[in-house]
């Protein structure tokens, strides 16, 4: 039996046209599950932009938020809140670029007004409006800039020089802030850890910088084929494109079905 952990953006769920999850993906995961294995999900996500795609699937073992929050059969076994005292950094942040800064917690999405263009995105993953006011703000797991790695300036704050204790994440089209203890890998090895199993069950696919650790680490790490260079660079595996049937490949070629 393996535990096997995919991303979702781009991994799991395709952003070619409208958002889907590819058929043989689909598949995959079910003739996963028909072969004794355990396919969990490991994504940068926050819970509530995470459930509905789980449940999609039937998965239930999830670490999210980039490995600040862990849940095992709709149970939290873990979780690493932004560090209170920066806070207010954050927040500082957030006044100077209202439409770009934003945070969550467990249930919400925290931004001003200004952040309008991103509000329908999340809601339609969250499932309902779960875009709150930064008046309401107290206590968050995830804080965001949605601007290019690239386009960081030293006005940008705890996003451009990250405060002790957290760890900054470079994405593509957005920075991440979170927790300095909150990986995706040692997400996934909290996880395995709870399970009472071994390390040396893990694989991973992802296609992102954030996944690179994992793909480092996990016994097989699979990239997809539009991955970062950082992923691909990672992995032992680089397998096809999502749209093009590649989860369920690389499901066939490592042995894990039949």
């Amino acid at each position: 039996m393996k535990y096997i952990f995919f991303d979702i953006d781009h991994t799991l769920v395709s952003h070619v046209g409208t958002p889907h999850i590819p058929e043989e993906t689909r598949e995959a995961v079910n003739r996963l599950k028909l072969a004794g294995h355990i396919p969990a999900i490991a994504t940068g996500r926050a819970s509530f932009l995470t459930f509905l795609v789980a449940k999609e699937f039937g998965i239930n073992y999830i670490v999210c938020s980039g490995g600040a929050e862990i849940f095992v059969d709709g149970r939290e076994i873990f979780t690493a809140y932004f560090p209170d005292e920066h806070l207010s950094k954050f927040l500082d942040v957030a006044k100077k670029f209202p439409s770009r800064a934003a945070a969550v917690d467990k249930k919400f999405l925290y931004a001003s007004d200004a952040f309008s263009d991103f509000k329908a995105y999340f809601n339609n993953q969250a499932g309902y409006d779960c875009v709150k006011s930064i008046d309401k703000i107290e206590r968050v797991i995830l804080c965001y800039l949605m601007l290019p790695s690239s386009e960081r300036l030293p006005e940008h704050g705890i996003f451009y020089s990250p405060p002790e204790n957290t760890r900054l994440e470079l994405m593509h089209q957005f920075t991440e802030i979170r927790h300095e203890c909150a990986t995706k890998w040692q997400g996934i090895v909290r996880m395995i850890e709870h399970e009472k199993a071994s390390l040396d069950d893990v694989i991973t696919f992802g296609d992102g910088p954030n996944d690179a650790d994992m793909l480092r680490n996990a016994k097989i790490g699979v990239a997809v084929k539009k991955s970062s260079e950082e992923a691909r660079e990672a992995a032992d595996y680089v397998c096809d494109d999502i749209d093009e049937g590649g989860i369920l490949k690389a499901c066939y070629e490592l042995g894990l079905i039949k």
